[in-house]
C-alpha cells in the first residue's frame, strides 16, 4: 500500500509540474504540434531548417528569441482594398514571405508577446496561402521571457526564400457566401468578438450588431488568465465551444471585426482538429458597413423596450 501511495503522490506532483511549466496542456490537443512550447522552440534554435518570425510591434532591438527575424504585420495589409484590413492577395504575399525567407518545406515558427492575435493571424495567412508547416510559441515572448531563455539583439535577415503561394479558397468566405449559410444548421457563424460588440452596444462599424443565428464566444475565453496567458486545455475549450453549438462535425465560420481575432480562433479550432474552418475576411468592418446586410441588434431591441 505505502508503494501504491507513493506511486500516487509522484504522479500528482509530476503532473502538477510539468502543467507549471506548460508541457502538460499541449497533451490532449488534437492537432498538438502547431502549438509550442518554450522547450520545444527552444530545441529548434540549430535547426536550419526553420524560420522564427518575431512579429512583435516593438521590442525585437531590444531583445528576441536568437536567429529570429522581425515582421511588420501591417505588409499583410492590401491598402488598397475597400475593406480596411483585408488580407493582401496572392502574389504580393508570396513576394513578401520570400523577401523574408519563407522557404516551402521549412517549420515557420512565429510569436508575438502573448495574449494578442499577431502570431496567429500570419499563421492564418501562411495556410491559407498554402504553407504546409506552421507553428505558434504558446505564451509568446511572455513565456521566453518567463523562463528565462537566452535572448539576442543582434538583427537577424533571411535569405531570400523561395515559398510559392496558392490560396485555399476553403478557408476563407467572402460576403456573398456568409449570406447563403445563415441559419443552416450544419453551419455555425461563430462570432469571436466581445459580448458588447456582438449585442450592438460597442460599436465599431456603422451598425452595431450581429450576423443573424451566429453565437459569440470572444477569443480571449480559450486563454488562461495568469501573468503568461496560454491555451487552456483541450477539454476546457472544447467545453466552451460546445456550449454554444459549436461541433466538429459542422462548417465553423469564423469572424471578428478585421479577420484578426478571427485567425486566433481559427488556430485554436485548428489545433482542437476541427477540419471544416472558413474566416469571414471581410468580417463586421464589411458586414456593419454595409446597409444591406442583415444583422441582429439587440441593444435596438433594448433601447425599444425601455422607452414603452
Amino acid at each position: 500500500m505505502k508503494i501504491l501511495a507513493i506511486l500516487l503522490l509522484f504522479i500528482v506532483v509530476t503532473s502538477f509540474g510539468l502543467k507549471e511549466l506548460g508541457f502538460a496542456q499541449s497533451l490532449d490537443y488534437s492537432n498538438a504540434p502547431i502549438l509550442m512550447t518554450v522547450e520545444d522552440v527552444e530545441k529548434t534554435l540549430k535547426d536550419e531548417n526553420r524560420l522564427i518570425v518575431d512579429v512583435r510591434k516593438e521590442g525585437y532591438a531590444s531583445g528576441h528569441i536568437p536567429g529570429a527575424i522581425s515582421f511588420d504585420m501591417e505588409l499583410l495589409i492590401d491598402k488598397e482594398h475597400p475593406v480596411e484590413g483585408h488580407l493582401i492577395q496572392e502574389e504580393a504575399f508570396e513576394k513578401i514571405m520570400r523577401e523574408h525567407g519563407v522557404n516551402n518545406d521549412q517549420t515557420v515558427i512565429i510569436y508575438d508577446q502573448g495574449r494578442e492575435t499577431d502570431a496567429t493571424r500570419l499563421f492564418y495567412a501562411l495556410e491559407y496561402f498554402g504553407h504546409k508547416d506552421v507553428r505558434v510559441l504558446d505564451g509568446g515572448f511572455t513565456a521566453w521571457e518567463a523562463a528565462n531563455k537566452k535572448t539576442e539583439t543582434q538583427t537577424f535577415d533571411a535569405e531570400r526564400g523561395d515559398f510559392s503561394a496558392k490560396e485555399n479558397r476553403e478557408l476563407r468566405m467572402e460576403k456573398e457566401e456568409v449570406k447563403q449559410v445563415i441559419g443552416k444548421e450544419n453551419v455555425v457563424l461563430l462570432d469571436v468578438r466581445s459580448p458588447g460588440e456582438y449585442k450592438g452596444e460597442d460599436v465599431r462599424s456603422k451598425r452595431g450588431g450581429h450576423i443573424p443565428s451566429a453565437v459569440n464566444l470572444e477569443w480571449t475565453n480559450v486563454l488562461t488568465e495568469e501573468d503568461v496567458s496560454r491555451f487552456k486545455s483541450a477539454d476546457e475549450i472544447e467545453t466552451l465551444l460546445e456550449a454554444e453549438g459549436v461541433k466538429k462535425d459542422k462548417k465553423v465560420v469564423v469572424y471578428c471585426q478585421k479577420a484578426n481575432r478571427a485567425s486566433h480562433m481559427y488556430f485554436t479550432l485548428r489545433l482542437l482538429g476541427y477540419e471544416d474552418l472558413s474566416v469571414y475576411e471581410g468580417s463586421w468592418e464589411e458586414w456593419g458597413n454595409d446597409p444591406k446586410t442583415p444583422i441582429i441588434d439587440p441593444s435596438k431591441v433594448n433601447r425599444e423596450l425601455r422607452s414603452l
